[in-house]
């Protein structure tokens, strides 16, 4: 046997063992956990299904598509779950794979145990919410692109790892788009063939996703306006000191279009500094997504016309609030028994607790609750900040191509969130907590030789 059969034989059996491994304990999680996990936003989705799209979910036209694709023809909610636990093992099996045979033991045994087969990995992957299914697809595809641009080939596995890891990194949430500069950075370095072949996917993936898109329209939260009227309202809290001002904090304008619904006080009553979620949602709330298009339009142009330059210091403080929420994971961490009052509201076949299996669920419960009691510890984000802000300055000055594709968009990411979140949930920084399984491969790599595929 030829050395280059005896490395891709090696290759494989390392590949396979670590699939087993992570398809047994993903597998074990959603026997114990069936049918998953449901939340508000799973609902919502089922709903929006269900009316065939007389409820809109708000979320992204292809996160509907792959929720239809999967629940829509066997009305089970652990279907597209169960492919979403699948996909995961399939990503962290070949990233995991790859650190082993590059001889970085002590990489993959980190990464094994604090972010592949961590409980609160496999929880919100066990969730039917687009994050988790979004954050290891970035990751996936971040490491091909890497691999391929200090190679300056892709690798026939490479191909079909970026053909299915890319569709869910742009598409699944509306700030994927960022991945496109990814693509772009990659394929200067790569060969013509391989080039081709690479903005062929990305062509092809988009074109699939516009036509979704037209056939079935999705109502999605605009981003400027859910920052302008979450952060106008916070302008408008009472202050006890009521520092001494020459002008109004709040336009007059915003005012007007503010109350033209809804009392003044009731907005101001349903503020919580942590969430936007009572001003949108709750039936005794202002509900402020209904306002009309013209009023929103006046909100947007007045908070950054007038009320955003007056009240810099609360804005300030209140994105430091929502962004230390999200990394300290104190907000959107979705209780197990909600999925009953899901499965009651939706038309599915789907069984709480089908296989009984009482004794693995307790023991799996147990690992869930003492690792949610540090959480603010073991499921922080911050390593994968820290790596990426550790790392861009030296790829910055060394004009590192193949390190830029992956640390520039993920900084995008980050600046994204930290200024436009209006909830302080932990899966929107979920992209940094898996981070570390291509950070830390990617920056140890700097040491040696490139890398094989």
């Amino acid at each position: 046997m030829s050395g280059a059969a005896a490395q891709a034989e090696r290759s494989g059996r390392a590949f396979l063992v670590a699939l087993a491994a992570l398809c047994l304990a993903y597998g074990g999680w959603l026997l114990a956990f069936w049918p998953g996990v449901l939340g508000p936003d799973s609902y919502a989705i089922l709903l929006e299904l269900q009316t065939q799209g007389g409820f809109q979910s708000g979320k992204p036209s292809f996160w509907y598509y792959f929720v239809h694709l999967f629940y829509g023809s066997t009305r089970r909610v652990e279907a597209p779950i169960a492919f979403q636990l699948l996909f995961a093992a399939l990503v962290f099996a070949r990233m995991l794979s790859w650190c082993w045979r590059q001889g970085f033991w002590k990489i993959t045994l980190f990464c094994a145990v604090f972010i592949c087969f961590a409980p609160h990995i496999m929880f919100f992957t066990g969730t039917l919410y687009p994050d988790a299914l979004f954050s290891i697809a970035a990751a996936g595809l971040l490491f091909e692109l890497w691999l391929a641009a200090r190679a300056g080939r892709l690798a026939p596995f490479q191909l079909g790892m970026v053909f299915i890891t890319l569709p869910f990194a742009l598409f699944c949430r509306q700030n994927g788009f960022v991945f496109l500069a990814s693509l772009a950075l990659a394929s200067l370095a790569l060969r013509w063939p391989d080039r081709l072949r690479l903005w062929g996917m990305a062509v092809f993936w988009s074109a699939l996703v516009l036509l979704g898109g037209r056939l079935h329209a999705t109502e999605s939260h605009s981003v400027l306006f859910p920052l302008a009227a979450f952060e106008t309202v916070n302008f408008l809290q009472p202050r006890p000191m009521n520092l001494p001002r020459a002008e109004p904090r709040v336009s007059e304008a915003t005012i007007e279009a503010l109350t033209r619904r809804h009392d003044l006080q009731n907005i101001i009553r349903h503020y919580d500094r942590d969430y936007w979620d009572p001003l949108v949602y709750q039936p005794d709330g202002p509900e402020l997504m209904r306002i009309p298009p013209e009023d929103k339009a006046v909100i947007v142009r007045e908070f950054f016309r007038y009320n955003l330059w007056r009240n810099l210091p609360a804005f300030l403080g209140s994105r430091v609030n929502i962004f230390m929420t999200s990394l300290l994971a104190q907000g959107g961490i979705l209780p197990f028994d909600y999925t009953q009052q899901v499965l009651a509201q939706v038309q599915t076949k789907s069984q709480m607790r089908r296989f009984h299996l009482d004794r693995l669920e307790a023991v799996l419960l147990k690992l869930h609750k003492a690792s949610l009691a540090c959480r603010w510890l073991l499921w922080t984000p911050a390593l994968g900040i820290l790596l990426l802000l550790w790392g861009l300055p030296g790829a910055l000055r060394q004009r590192r191509v193949a390190e830029l594709l992956v640390l520039l968009p993920l900084l995008a990411q980050l600046g994204g969130i930290f200024v436009f979140s209006i909830a302080g949930e932990y899966r929107y920084l979920l992209p940094f907590a898996v981070a570390p399984v291509l950070l830390l491969p990617m920056l140890q790599s700097r040491r040696g030789a490139a890398p094989s595929s």
